[in-house]
């Protein structure tokens, strides 16, 4: 790519509008600072499409934005006139093929990204699944995971798969809270789960419809045809509260304050339901 297409595609991208809402650290691509420009480089070369208003680059795409990486196969940045003070901002960022995303501390994969600046939020799609990374923990999912940056949130759709550590939670759609530690790097918060929802313990499954981990107590509370399950041992009733740290479920009728509920049943084996050796 020439100096003057680089040069002119580094103008048209200078200025981005300003997220006013507080950022989280690990992808704030939207972020606004003296240093915002985005640079973009391809090794077949960026077209200029004038008409449509965007700039496609291909092959070994690359978006740099303060501390966030954006690479893939292709990369299109769509921008527009400024409706005040003149001039153009970019208002969505796509990328195609072989997506990777990542910052000193969060990492994205996937097979397609769409970065919607004006609402702060990244959606990722890929096959068989998307995945987002940081250093304590991991998300995936087989529809789609969106990171809304101004409110911190993560959302996982489709097969959704948490894991905290060692604690692992499943269900087929997740909400994840993020906050930073103490170094300012993101970690899961609290995580609701709707829809198929499991939880595994060393010795115990347990699912329901519903259900909430808190990361800070390693409690996850599970409501909606819950069952605990241990070797052939079932346990069946309106609420559970799984310690992931001590591997302790209990199960009641329903959640506290709750006077309507379902009979807690019991279903126990010999032995455990264990093959004796």
């Amino acid at each position: 790519m020439s100096l003057a297409v680089r040069g002119l595609l580094l103008l048209v991208l200078l200025a981005l509008p300003i997220c006013e809402a507080p950022l989280a650290a690990g992808l704030d691509f939207a972020s606004n600072s003296a240093e915002g420009a985005i640079d973009i480089t391809s090794d077949n070369g960026i077209e200029w499409m004038q008409r449509e208003q965007r700039f496609i680059a291909r092959g070994n795409a690359k978006a740099i934005r303060n501390n966030v990486t954006v690479l893939a196969d292709e990369l299109i940045a769509h921008y527009r006139d400024r409706k005040e003070g003149g001039g153009t901002e970019i208002w969505k960022l796509e990328a195609l093929g072989h997506v990777r995303i990542h910052s000193a501390d969060t990492k994205v994969f996937g097979d397609s990204a769409v970065y919607d600046i004006d609402n702060v939020v990244l959606v990722v799609r890929g096959k068989p699944m998307a995945k987002l990374v940081t250093l304590t923990d991991t998300v995936t999912a087989t529809d789609s995971l969106e990171y809304w940056e101004a409110k911190r949130v993560a959302v996982a759709r489709g097969d959704a798969f948490i894991q905290h550590e060692d604690k692992r939670l499943r269900a087929d759609t997740i909400t994840a809270d993020l906050k930073e530690d103490k170094n300012g790097k993101l970690e899961i918060k609290r995580a609701d789960a709707f829809g198929n929802v499991l939880v595994r313990t060393p010795t115990d499954i347990a699912t329901g419809d519903k259900g909430v981990y808190f990361t800070d107590t390693q409690l996850a509370t599970l409501t909606g045809n819950v069952k605990i399950t241990r070797d052939k041992n079932q346990l069946n009733g309106g609420y559970a509260e799984v310690n992931l740290a001590t591997g302790i479920s209990r199960l009641f009728p329903a959640p506290p304050g709750n006077a309507q509920g379902t009979r807690v049943q019991g279903i126990l084996m010999p032995d455990g339901g264990r093959k004796k050796k």
